[in-house]
């Protein structure tokens, strides 16, 4: 049967040809001679050594070990492919055509057909062998096996991921990966996995319902597990053989700036070699199983609460309190989890109220809920990964008054347990080394100093309507009842809106009402059918700069132009829906190196 070729246009982008990439030029899972390269022929190419005359379309003289993949597209296997020599596998896509969106978000697909993994990683050989997927998502067999060890990869060499999914993998061991981790011929490490903005959901085994690994022999960052079914999530079944050795806190073998949220057991098992740092462990069936001898393996600066199940809560359990010697430090936590060293800085919570809203969807704002730590789990727009981000709360008296914000430090304060918290966050947002005090959890709240240019284009007889949220960073507007606590009262003698709103013209004078909400919609109504601009400064106090003793407010300049219908001198770019125009666009760029305020 002819295979069904697919149009490799991105062979030649941003001015460069990648004519000795290995390009995929068909979805179809065929190995036959012709003149169309299939991914499973491509792989069988470089097992094969990379001959120079090729093979069955792929390859040729020059070539060189990085298989291309055409975006958003998808391949099916009808069973796995092995690999066994080192390679690349991404998706590639014309950069210079899609600076705005997210790195994940143009992922190929590979897709399992019949029921089978889709990678057996093993060259056979004692010398690890480097493999890297990039920008690639992977989708399971989804039925009640897919294989024994496995789901989607076995591993036995040096593995990478970036800005992957892998979803629906089936196994009894490693819904998503199984990960041999010892050698074969000795007792030391052998095996790796690592794992960057990589997003392992609805996977499913009896044991390591996302990652079963044989040994500590992984380093896993800014990831999201979400939605997986078995025992544990990631399990470790051995420590590591020379954990007594190690100096502490060691980082070879480690987990940071990740979300558990929702799967069926436990989030981790630790045992000597692990570090945990900088976690989220949200609504699981469980949050940490503890099974450390030689003081090796750490939990810290983490959030675990809403774990467990009808039975009661279960963020900690100690598999043997006899002989456990975990190293809990800086976490979040309630009070099944062992925090008998007070200088290790852990919070032991005891209030129930967690999540503002559904587990999953819109926060609420500060008066709907006055109390929960969280947001829901939410994936933010033109974005991979979501986050359950932390909340500010009118509550709190200051910046230190919270459980989350401010509770870590990034460097070390004499005692032999500590553990600083990750430079960055799961979304690689700086958490300021150059500053004392960080935040729990896999996010680190960031406040902007200043809110970008924001405006609309509008006709006679319409209204401006758009919203400001996405633009006050991990922050929320202070309602209207709390802004005479806050600034005072309101210098026009009228009652205060929400955000406690000052309007100041700037170059014009007022040629319209605004009004603002607690959920950051905004409405701009014209006094009359006049032709020109609008333009205004808009001051509003959110739950972080209130803080700031030099000046509660941040500010943004606001441009409302309105036009008759004939008149075609657009001075904004509408985009779909009509809620911003050009300014609006820039704002997405607003966050951008801002910094947080901190004391």
């Amino acid at each position: 049967m002819l295979k069904r070729s697919i149009v490799m246009g991105l062979l030649c982008f941003a001015g460069h040809a990648y004519s000795a990439e290995i390009a995929v030029t068909t979805t179809d899972d065929n190995d036959v001679d012709d003149s169309v390269c299939s991914l499973r022929e491509a792989i069988q190419y470089i097992n094969a050594g990379m001959p120079k005359e090729g093979y069955h379309g792929c390859g040729g003289e020059g070539a060189v070990s990085i298989i291309l993949l055409e975006k958003q597209a998808t391949y099916k296997l009808k069973s796995r492919i092995d690999i066994k020599a080192g390679l690349t596998l991404k998706t590639t896509y014309d950069s210079t055509e899609n600076q705005s969106v997210a790195v994940g978000l143009n992922n190929a697909t590979i897709q399992m057909d019949g029921q089978d993994q889709i990678f057996h990683i093993d060259d056979g050989n004692k010398a690890l062998i480097t493999v890297n997927f990039q920008e690639v998502s992977f989708q399971g067999c989804g039925t009640s096996v897919c294989a024994s060890l496995g789901g989607i990869i076995y591993n036995n060499e040096k593995l990478t991921l970036q800005s992957s999914a892998l979803k629906g993998g089936r196994a009894d061991k490693g819904g998503a990966i199984y990960n041999v981790g010892f050698s074969s011929e000795s007792a030391s490490l052998g095996s790796v996995v690592q794992t960057y903005n990589v997003l392992f959901e609805n996977n499913q085994a009896n044991n390591g319902a996302a990652i079963y690994s044989v040994a500590p022999n992984f380093w896993i960052a800014s990831s999201v597990f979400k939605g997986n079914t078995g025992d544990v999530t990631i399990y470790t079944e051995n420590p590591l053989a020379n954990a007594s050795s190690l100096v502490f806190p060691a980082r070879d073998h480690i987990i940071t700036n990740s979300t558990f949220f929702k799967n069926s057991g436990f989030a981790l098992n630790l045992k000597d070699g692990i570090g945990l740092n900088n976690l989220t462990i949200i609504k699981n069936g469980g949050g940490v199983l503890l099974d450390v001898q030689d003081g090796q393996g750490y939990l810290a600066n983490s959030i675990l609460l809403g774990n467990g199940n009808a039975s009661g809560s279960m963020n900690c359990k100690v598999v043997d309190q006899s002989t456990d010697k975990s190293v809990i430090y800086n976490n979040l936590l309630t009070a099944e989890c062992p925090t008998v060293a007070v200088e290790n800085n852990n919070t032991v919570w005891a209030k129930n109220d967690l999540i503002a809203g559904e587990d999953e969807g819109v926060c609420k704002n500060l008066n709907d809920d006055t109390t929960a730590l969280l947001c829901p789990y939410s994936v933010p727009n033109n974005a991979f990964l979501g986050y359950l981000r932390p909340r500010i709360l009118v509550s709190f008296a200051d910046i230190f008054s919270g459980p989350i914000l401010n509770k870590g430090q990034t460097e070390a304060n004499g005692n032999k347990q500590f553990v600083a918290c990750e430079s960055t966050d799961q979304r690689d947002k700086s958490r300021e080394t150059n500053n004392l005090w960080c935040d729990r959890g896999a996010i680190e709240i960031i406040v902007p100093t200043s809110i970008p240019r924001i405006g609309d284009d509008i006709k006679p007889g319409q209204t401006a309507k758009f919203n400001i949220l996405q633009y006050l960073g991990d922050s929320d507007l202070i309602p209207k009842e709390q802004c005479d606590a806050v600034v005072g009262k309101n210098p026009t003698g009228a009652a205060w809106q929400d955000g406690c709103l000052v309007i100041k013209q700037t170059q014009t004078v007022s040629k319209g009402k605004t009004t603002l909400n607690l959920n950051g919609d905004l409405e701009y109504i014209p006094n009359g059918a006049w032709h020109g601009a609008d333009i205004f400064e808009l001051q509003v106090v959110t739950s972080s700069t209130r803080y700031n003793p030099a000046n509660k407010y941040i500010s943004a300049e606001v441009r409302i132009y309105q036009e008759p219908d004939n008149d075609i001198d657009s001075k904004s770019v509408k985009t779909s829906g009509g809620a911003f125009g050009l300014y609006g666009l820039m704002g997405l760029f607003g966050l951008i190196g801002l910094r947080r305020l901190k004391k």
